[in-house]
């Protein structure tokens, strides 16, 4: 009996030593595969750069480097709870930092930007953002996901055989125990996490001894402080801060003296906008190539514009984005709040506010109230930044799109529906409704990647950073300047009074660094901008203004009445015509300024107005609209 008693102790021994190696070699193998997947996450966040990894890792900001690792860490550790397999979820790690690194690496080298949690909700247009890819990045991705998934059914396989094999019912009970109290312990943490931007939050803490967190520059945010750092500062936060002095008391204020300023202001405005149709028309990535130094294009691919802004009110967009951001500027120009006041956190609105867009002042509600019918036609999925829901909540009566439009017309190879046909449906829209019509159209024709759209072009650039894809932008901006014209002069001989508000996005993103640190910030994001009236001349030349303003200059045009919201409007505008994060362009200054704090008085008192207002509708009480802010 004795003999008996000691085999089975040692027995009992031997196993739990066993599954004390066992969960030790687990820990470490995920303690290994989590720092490489850190670095590596360093690595493709700086542009491949290895020296920049080693230096962010060992010399400049380990702690918050290890801090990341234990997040990874524990990570693999709850997906290991769930697979029951150390090497499927080491496997899964790998491939989920591979593909998060590219991701970051592609968006920073074609926008300037790193990848922010909204992004992920662009998984739905993974086919899409697969077209910008380069090829041969592209061939690499898909070699690494096939044998990817290969040595995964192996692993599984493996594991299942083994499972098999396995008698031991105590071991068995013990190690389910053990992966559940994982499971639970990994996932408090994981959700614990996700609260990073809450008061208290222990990470956030444990970062802020080390960190250096940049609003204004998430480039910067992430560079200073890690990927890991950089994607947490990102989660859930509000869409600003409270401005001192917010109450309902304030707001009434508000509203009060710019009722009393929008009273002067239609005084000596006589006509009504209920008889005019307003067309907005968002051009992907059209820009003026001649209007950046050290670049040389062989023709003028936009003179038809360039002669149109002779004969028209005319001038620059400042645009938030540079080679993207689409929505971000829509967002502006269709509800005149401005990206500049949001915390740095909050980086896409159709995405992060979509559920209060219903709340927000906008164009479209404005004309809903005019009795215009309220169209939004972009010539592609319904899915792209949820513009299906954030047109519904924003108040649009239709939605056009690629399956819904008449007229999908495309140019050569391009892939995307040509300016041309989206004109031609713009057109036909306006006359199917007696009423007058709010069209708002965002164009796809000049959308990336360019290469390869058209074969042959009547154009050629130098000192782009790349001839191929310049060439065929150049003919993309060619075909656009027809298409305008065109549409233009069919206006010109509607008998319906019509105000167009034409303007590109951005400026594509193929230029190389040099051109980019040649011409600043500024240059790299001033689009053009043309506001043309079939019924009211005005030649004037505006500057540089930000789209938050372009319904000051429609009401304007039309001798329209004005909202107190447009009299304070006008007001900012009079002093600071154009402004985003870190630029700013003040009435009559030369000076860009790089801060509040740089910019007069006047200037500064009437921000601190503006983000009172965009606080109230965006994160306060909506005290402004309850008060009629919005409407006549």
């Amino acid at each position: 009996m004795r003999q008996l008693h000691g085999k089975q102790t040692n027995s009992f021994v031997y196993r739990y030593l066993a599954s004390f190696k066992k969960y030790l070699t687990t820990i470490l193998l995920g303690l290994i595969a989590s720092f490489i997947g850190n670095f590596g996450l360093q690595f493709f966040q700086n542009q491949y750069s290895f020296s920049l990894a080693v230096k962010f890792a060992f010399q400049w900001h380990t702690e918050m480097f290890l801090i990341g690792v234990f997040l990874l860490v524990t990570i693999y550790l709850w997906i290991t709870a769930i697979s029951g397999s150390r090497w499927l979820s080491t496997l899964i790690l790998t491939v989920g930092v591979v593909a998060t690194g590219i991701t970051t690496q592609q968006k920073m080298a074609l926008r300037g930007e790193p990848l922010y949690p909204s992004d992920l909700t662009m998984i739905k247009e993974l086919p899409f953002l697969i077209q910008m890819i380069d090829r041969k990045l592209l061939l690499v991705i898909s070699i690494f996901l096939i044998s990817t998934i290969i040595l995964s059914i192996s692993i599984f396989i493996k594991h299942k055989k083994r499972s098999k094999s396995f008698t031991d019912s105590k071991q068995k009970k013990w190690n389910w125990f053990v992966r559940v109290g994982t499971f639970i312990v990994t996932s408090a943490i994981l959700f614990y996490s996700l609260g990073f931007n809450q008061p208290g939050n222990l990470v956030k803490s444990a970062y802020d001894r080390h960190a250096y967190w940049i609003p204004y520059s998430q480039q910067m945010n992430y560079y200073n402080n890690g990927f890991i750092g950089g994607f947490l500062y990102n989660l859930g936060v509000e869409a600003m801060t409270k401005p001192a002095g917010y109450s309902e008391e304030q707001i009434i204020k508000v509203v009060q003296e710019y009722e009393e300023k929008a009273v002067k202001v239609n005084q000596t405005r006589l006509a009504s906008i209920k008889d005019v149709n307003i067309i907005y028309v968002m051009n992907e990535s059209f820009s003026d190539p001649s209007a950046l130094e050290g670049v040389t294009v062989s023709k003028d691919p936009i003179p038809k514009l360039r002669a149109l802004k002779d004969t028209s009110l005319s001038g620059s967009m400042l645009s938030q984005g540079y080679g993207g951001g689409t929505a971000n500027i829509e967002f502006e120009a269709l509800t005149g709040l401005s990206m500049e006041p949001m915390t740095a956190s909050l980086t896409t609105p159709y995405t992060q506010l979509v559920s209060r867009m219903n709340e927000l002042p906008s164009v479209v509600s404005y004309l809903n109230q005019q009795g215009h019918t309220t169209t939004a036609i972009h010539p592609y999925d319904t899915t792209m930044y949820k513009r299906n829901e954030v047109y519904q909540n924003l108040g649009f009566t239709n939605f056009l799109t690629e399956t819904t439009m008449e007229f999908v017309g495309k140019k050569d190879r391009n892939p995307y529906i040509s300016d041309e046909s989206a004109y031609q449906e713009v057109l036909q829209q306006m006359k199917a409704t007696q009423e007058p019509d709010f069209i708002h159209l965002v164009t796809m024709q000049n959308h990336m990647v360019y290469s390869g759209k058209y074969p042959k072009t009547n154009y050629s650039a130098q000192g782009t950073g790349n001839a191929k894809e310049a060439a065929n932008y150049l003919q993309d901006l060619a075909y656009s300047d027809d298409a305008l014209a065109e549409f233009l002069k069919t206006i010109g001989q509607s008998t319906e009074k019509t105000i167009v508000v034409f303007w590109g996005d951005h400026l594509p993103s193929f230029y190389s660094e040099t051109v980019v640190k040649t011409n600043g910030h500024l240059k790299m994001h001033q689009t053009p901008l043309l506001v043309y009236s079939n019924f009211a001349e005005d030649y004037d030349t505006i500057g540089t203004i930000s789209p938050i303003y372009y319904m000051n200059h429609i009401l304007d045009i039309a001798n329209a009445q004005v909202t107190p919201y447009h009299a304070f409007l006008m007001e900012l505008e009079e002093e600071l015509p154009a402004f985003e994060k870190g630029t700013y362009l003040e009435r009559d200054s030369t000076v860009v300024a790089a801060k509040r704090e740089n910019l007069s008085k006047t200037t500064q008192e009437l921000l601190k107005v503006y983000d009172m207002i965009q606080y109230d509708v965006t994160v306060g009480e909506n005290y402004s609209k309850a008060h009629d802010f919005f409407e006549d």
